[in-house]
C-alpha cells in the first residue's frame, strides 16, 4: 500500500478548501434568496391581511344597513297595525268595547283557577 505524498495531501488539502468555500457561497446564495422570499412571503400575507380586514370592515358595515333597514320595515308594520286597528275601533266602537270587555272576562275566568 502506497503512502500518499506531501504533493497529494496538498492538493487533496486544497480540494477541500475549495469544496468548503464552494459550499459556504451555496449556503450564502441560500440565505440571501430565503431572505428574498421571506420578505416578498410577508409582504403577501401583509397584503391579504388588510384585504380581509377591509372585507370584514364592508361586511359588518352592510350587516348594519340591512338591520337598520328591517328596523324601519318593522316600525313601519306596527305603526300600520296600530292605525288599522285604531281605524276599526273608530268604525266599530260598539263591538270593540264587547271584545275588550269579552278578553277581560277571558282574562279573570282563567285567573281565577
Amino acid at each position: 500500500m502506497a503512502t500518499p505524498t506531501e504533493k497529494e495531501l496538498s492538493d487533496n488539502l486544497d480540494k477541500i478548501r475549495a469544496d468548503i468555500a464552494s459550499l459556504t457561497d451555496s449556503v450564502k446564495t441560500l440565505m440571501a434568496d430565503s431572505a428574498g422570499i421571506q420578505s416578498a412571503l410577508k409582504s403577501r400575507v401583509n397584503a391579504t391581511a388588510k384585504q380581509a380586514a377591509n372585507m370584514g370592515e364592508r361586511v359588518l358595515s352592510e350587516a348594519g344597513e340591512l338591520g337598520s333597514e328591517a328596523l324601519d320595515a318593522a316600525q313601519k308594520q306596527a305603526t300600520q297595525a296600530v292605525s288599522s286597528v285604531e281605524a276599526h275601533i273608530r268604525q266599530n266602537p260598539f263591538a270593540a268595547v264587547l271584545i275588550a270587555a269579552g278578553v277581560g272576562l277571558a282574562f279573570g275566568l282563567m285567573s281565577r283557577k
